[in-house]
């Protein structure tokens, strides 16, 4: 696996990120813009990432939360920035 580069602070944009409060490399969260979601990882249903993506971590969570900008070269959906024209 290669070695990935953790970041703290927010993300450049909406979207899943491998983040985790311990450099966890399977943990993935929803970052809305504002706060992150809790985690869920690959043996979660999609109904299941759902749900999970709209339910919040907590204060302290979003303050520790660090993320990495990994993404997955086979993902059934490429990471897209809503914030890019084009």
């Amino acid at each position: 696996m290669s070695k990935r580069k953790w970041n703290s602070g927010k993300p450049p944009h909406v979207g899943w990120w491998n983040a985790s409060l311990a450099r966890d490399h399977l943990l993935w969260r929803w970052w809305n813009g504002a706060q992150w979601s809790i985690y869920c990882h690959q043996g979660h249903s999609g109904e299941a990432v759902e749900a999970r993506a709209r339910c919040a971590s907590n204060h302290r969570e979003n303050q520790t939360m660090e993320w990495t900008d990994y993404y997955p070269e086979n993902a059934r959906v490429p990471r897209i920035n809503p914030n890019k024209k084009g």
